[in-house]
Order: structure tokens, then sequence, then C-alpha cells
């Protein structure tokens, strides 16, 4: 399993803290999702589907255009850019555009942690490890009791090919969240270990961490074979 097929952990590493979803998002003539862009960007990362997250992107897009400090809505943007940059729906524009709203929230919230990880999401939606390490580093240390920048690191270091550090850092942390137990699934799984890997999804659907990704992964671990996640030859 290569760079690619570990960057998904890194999309999950970035969701809400409860990321169990029951919704319905209303469709338009011609396919065009409604709804509130933060139900638009949970259904989005359900299914997989550019669509909802495109149209929440525009939402925010013109949230911040209207409200030049409205600080979420630059966070917003920057994870909506890395969780469309997984499904191979960005081009050069987009992660210009986002870098942008990654550098405004900075400037917004300089000593905001969550302001540093979301730039850790664009650099890594671009595949710059090394200068997204810096900045979960960073959000660390100014939130050192956060479960979710601790999984980001170990993310990133499966991005570069690392999983036994991210197994190191996760493995008997007493992790509380879903997606954290998919992260060691998928370092076990780069690391061979089938079994391990499969227990550890296991743990995350039972924590109600289910969904496209953790659907993918199963299948991969089922099959047994050289099955590949997206994305890995980018």
């Amino acid at each position: 399993m290569t760079q690619r097929c570990v960057l998904i952990i890194l999309a999950i590493a970035f969701l809400l803290p409860n990321p169990s979803w029951s919704l319905s998002i209303r469709v338009l003539p011609g396919g065009i999702p409604v709804g509130s862009p933060e139900q638009l960007i949970k259904e989005g990362l359900l299914l997989g589907s550019t669509q909802h997250l495109r149209q929440a992107w525009k939402e925010y897009a013109h949230a911040v255009q209207l409200d030049p400090k409205f600080l979420e809505g630059y966070l917003q943007l920057g994870r909506l850019y890395f969780h469309l940059s997984l499904l191979q729906a960005t081009g050069e524009q987009d992660y210009l555009d986002a870098l942008s709203y990654a550098r405004r929230a900075l400037e917004l919230a300089p000593g905001n942690g969550e302001a540093h990880r979301v730039m850790a999401m664009v650099l890594s939606g671009r595949g710059e490890f090394l200068e997204a390490m810096d900045e979960v580093t960073l959000a660390f240390s100014l939130n050192p009791s956060s479960e979710f920048v601790l999984c980001d690191m170990a993310a990133i270091h499966m991005a570069m090919h690392q999983p036994q550090k991210t197994v190191e850092l996760l493995e008997g942390k007493g992790l509380r969240n879903g997606w954290s137990y998919f992260i060691l699934s998928l370092a076990w799984l780069q690391k061979g270990e089938r079994g391990r890997a499969l227990i550890n999804l296991k743990k995350a659907e039972r924590l109600g961490f289910t969904g496209y990704w953790t659907d993918l992964v199963e299948s991969v671990i089922q099959k047994r074979s050289n099955a590949t996640l997206p994305y890995q030859n980018r």
C-alpha cells in the first residue's frame, strides 16, 4: 500500500468528533444537493460525493466573501480542499484558493491550533508532507491534549511510509474515537498485518465510524489480494 492509499487516513483525521451520521440531503433537478453546508460536508464524506463537497465549498466561499472575518468559513474551506483532493477532484486553482484561505485563517488567529491544523490539511492534500508535519507539530504544541492532533501526526507519518511510527503513537493509548482505530487499521495494513488491520477496523465501526472509506478498506482486507485504494499512484 503506497502513498496515495495512506492519504485516506488524513481525510478521516480531520472529521468531526462524532462521524456517525444519518442524513438526508434534498436534491434539486439537475442533481444539485440542498442542505446546510455542515450537512453537505458530512454526507459528502459519508458517501464519497464530490458533488456534495463542491456545493459546500461554494456556500462557504460565498460566506467569507460576505464576511471577510468569518474564521470558521476559512477553516472549512481548507478542510474541503483536502477532502476533494482525496477524491481527485481538485486542480491548481483549487490549491491556490485553499492556500489563500488557510493563510487568511492564520492571519485572523495566529495562535489558534486548529488554524495550523487546517494549513497542514491543505499542504497534505498537495502532497507536501514535511511542511504539513511542521504545521501539525505546531498545532500539537498549542493543544497537546488533543487526540485529533495526535492522530494527524500519526497519519502524516503513514503518508511518509513510516507506519511503525504511526503504531507507536497510537497503539495502547486508550483511544476514544472510531477514526483513531481506523488510522491504526491502515497502519497495520501498510505493515502487511491484515489480521490486526481488520481488528482495528471493527473497533472503529463499533464506535460508529462507518461509510465510504471504511467499506473500501474492509473490502481490501477481506479480498487478501493486490487490490489498491484510490490515488495510490499520485
